[in-house]
């Protein structure tokens, strides 16, 4: 009887460490996907033309410190595309194999202030226009639960921030 009450207990140890590790790994994919998700939008802001003879491309509206997802699409693992409205860009992390989270990603661009200024390297939404043009800072933030739908959801948050000069 003894033995069968320790068996028990070593079994249910083993399988907690399973559970606890299974929970782990799962954050850590969820965050790693977060993670590429902001960082891709973050490549875009660097890499892109900052718009035409007409004016700037969306993704390169000067926002302040208003966060919003306008001008951000993206398509899901399951081919659906999420465009961004001003409440943010609603995307899916993970894939087939997991449970899905939806995630809300949000831009935040800027003018910096140029060197020389009393305010140098500081955000502004006023254009500082230069001979050389101006320095944009975007930051792009995802914002999602983990676990979902749990009474123990953490929010977790990853924020990237970037600059580039555009004319």
């Amino acid at each position: 009887m003894i033995a069968t009450v320790l068996l028990s207990m070593i079994i249910l140890s083993i399988l907690a460490v399973l559970i606890g590790s299974y929970r782990v790994a799962a954050k850590a994919r969820y965050n790693d996907h977060a993670r590429y998700v902001v960082k891709s939008f973050a490549d875009q802001f660097l890499t892109q033309q900052t718009g035409t003879s007409s004016g700037p491309y969306t993704l390169f509206v000067v926002t302040g410190a208003t966060p919003t997802g306008t001008g951000m699409t993206w398509t899901n693992y399951d081919g659906t595309v999420a465009t961004g409205t001003a409440a943010g860009l609603s995307v899916i992390l993970g894939d087939n194999t997991g449970a899905p989270i939806l995630a809300n990603v949000t831009r935040s661009v800027w003018y910096v202030y140029p060197g020389g200024t009393a305010n140098a390297g500081n955000p502004t939404t006023i254009a500082q226009n230069s001979s050389g043009g101006s320095l944009l800072r975007g930051d792009f933030t995802i914002t999602y639960s983990f676990p979902p739908s749990s009474p123990q959801a953490e929010t977790l948050t990853q924020t990237v921030s970037v600059m580039r000069a555009c004319p």
